[in-house]
């Protein structure tokens, strides 16, 4: 078993310099065929989409879905495990419709941005 455990190189999943990180991971096993792959998320408490996005769903772009949809996530809570999945969910969506991707990229853009006083 191919075992990647997030702790090993972060205390979060919540960026995206840390998704990519474990992007090149998972990459190093899907680019030598390896069919089991675990991610282990044990110890991780904080979760947000860029990490997700960075990682999974872009690997999901190149790999497919199912390929990425069979790499195994253990000891990840409710919250990571619905980010995670509003992530590829998101990632396939745009993948079916890329035509919107204009309109989703506006909507974006137009997104008022937190201000920290």
């Amino acid at each position: 078993m191919n075992t990647i455990i997030i702790s090993q190189f972060s205390n979060e999943a919540a960026s995206k310099t840390k998704g990519l990180i474990l992007r090149e991971h998972i990459e190093k096993f899907l680019s030598a065929n390896e069919e089991c792959i675990t991610v282990d998320f044990k110890g991780i408490t904080r979760f947000a989409s860029p990490f997700f996005n960075n990682s999974f769903s872009a690997l999901a772009l190149i790999y497919g879905f199912s390929v990425i949809r069979s790499i195994h996530l253990i000891n990840i809570d409710e919250v990571g495990r619905m980010t995670y999945e509003t992530s590829l969910s998101n990632a396939e969506m745009v993948s079916d419709h890329p035509e919107q991707i204009n309109q989703i990229n506006q909507i974006i853009e137009n997104t008022p941005k937190k201000v920290m006083l």
